[in-house]
């Protein structure tokens, strides 16, 4: 059976409404996690809860093996102005960059005080389809190669993921390759930027459905039957209202650059050197009692974010929507840079949120569960191929009924 697979970052459930053909087909809601795309991907690829897989963040304390670890001895003396910051990171940049080869790369820590740069070194290190990408368990794409069935990835940009849609457009198709997975990484970054109800993003969409319809006839006319699903991480949620965590903590007196700590989007974490840090944190963490709190043992559990150690914090605040941090202003020349303070759309807030939901959309029926889980996309594909799917596998095959022999 062929099988032609296409993956939209960021799609919501009601977005659909947008795309006429996929209007038409299976639809159902995908459970997302409590984190990231990084954490969404490791998932949906492994079939694994976070807390097997261990991505959580993009940025995770381990100074032993930080690529800023050189300025450990240099942090507390120099300035923590935008351009030695630059400065530094441009040097390692240039002698450690090529370490990093995942879509991220190695990111710029504008707005980490330079002291606690050495404490940091980023989780993700190579693109979900390179081999190795998690150390415990293997990806589709390695199971995949493993049992000899060819597949094409179309859309993985390694410089940008907001051109996939263009290379796929452009993609000229030699032969159908028994998986073909088309990976669609406009739609998060528009939705940033501009909501994803916006004029920007709903045009985008309507051009994306002609293009699968496009694709999904061709199909029909080259085979008899055929799977296609469509799958996205998570959905999104506009924002209202950005706190900056600098100036609460000063306002409590307890400056928050005394302290190692990390701003996530709506995530603050903190690693501690002895326990009245500790007790002061917390006591600055009050005053966002009624917009946020942080994540108990109970609460990393419910959600699968349960780590074996302090890498991703000692404590982990999380704040609730409709509210995410600000990270700072930065001044090159007199001008401000923005950076991401443009965006006015958000996700990783709690899975429990409709609008955090991903979406599924397939040719095929599904089983009747409540919602479809990330860790289902990799079982279910490893299905139609007649492969075994790992009893390791958090995730559970979707299929109501399909016919996998050829």
């Amino acid at each position: 059976m062929k099988v032609l697979t296409v993956f939209i970052d960021g799609l919501k459930p009601e977005s659909i409404e947008y795309m006429p053909f996929l209007n038409t087909l299976n639809k159902r809601r995908i459970r997302t996690e409590l984190g990231y795309s990084n954490t969404c991907h490791a998932s949906m690829y492994t079939g694994v809860y976070p807390n097997k897989h261990l991505m959580w963040f993009l940025w995770k304390y381990s100074p032993n093996t930080s690529p800023f670890r050189w300025l450990k001895s240099l942090g507390s003396h120099l300035l923590n102005n935008i351009y030695i910051k630059y400065t530094c990171y441009r040097i390692t940049k240039f002698f450690y960059g090529h370490k990093y080869m995942s879509a991220f790369k190695l990111p710029f820590l504008w707005y980490i005080p330079i002291k606690y740069w050495h404490c940091f070194d980023v989780i993700e290190k190579k693109f979900w389809d390179q081999p190795n990408y998690i150390e415990k368990y293997s990806t589709i794409f390695e199971l995949l190669r493993n049992n000899n069935i060819d597949y094409e990835i179309v859309g993985f940009s390694k410089s940008s993921l907001d051109r996939s849609f263009e290379l796929i457009k452009n993609y000229v198709f030699k032969k159908i390759a028994t998986w073909t997975y088309l990976f669609v990484g406009d739609i998060d970054l528009l939705s940033h930027r501009y909501g994803q109800d916006s004029p920007e993003v709903k045009e985008k969409l309507k051009e994306i459905d002609l293009f699968l319809e496009k694709i999904y006839k061709l199909y029909e006319k080259q085979f008899d039957d055929f799977c296609f699903f469509l799958f996205s991480d998570h959905g999104h949620m506009e924002i209202r209202e950005r706190i900056n965590p600098y100036s609460l903590f000063r306002s409590k007196n307890y400056p928050l650059e005394n302290y190692i700590h990390f701003v996530d989007s709506n995530y603050l974490r903190f690693w501690f050197r002895n326990r009245k840090e500790r007790e002061e944190v917390i006591k600055a963490l009050s005053a966002l009692e009624d917009k946020g709190f942080i994540l108990t043992k109970d609460i990393l559990k419910q959600y699968h974010v349960n780590m074996p150690d302090n890498r991703y914090g000692d404590l982990v605040f999380y704040l609730d929507f409709p509210y995410v941090f600000k990270q700072g202003n930065i001044f090159i020349m007199g001008k401000e840079w923005s950076g991401v303070a443009k965006y006015t759309s958000f996700h990783g807030f709690l899975p429990d949120y409709p609008d955090m939901d991903g979406v599924f959309i397939s040719n095929k029926k599904t089983t009747s569960k409540p919602y479809i889980k990330l860790e289902d996309i990799t079982p279910s594909i490893l299905h139609l191929f007649n492969l075994k799917v790992p009893q390791y596998m958090d995730g559970e095959v979707i299929w109501k009924e399909i016919d996998t022999n050829e």
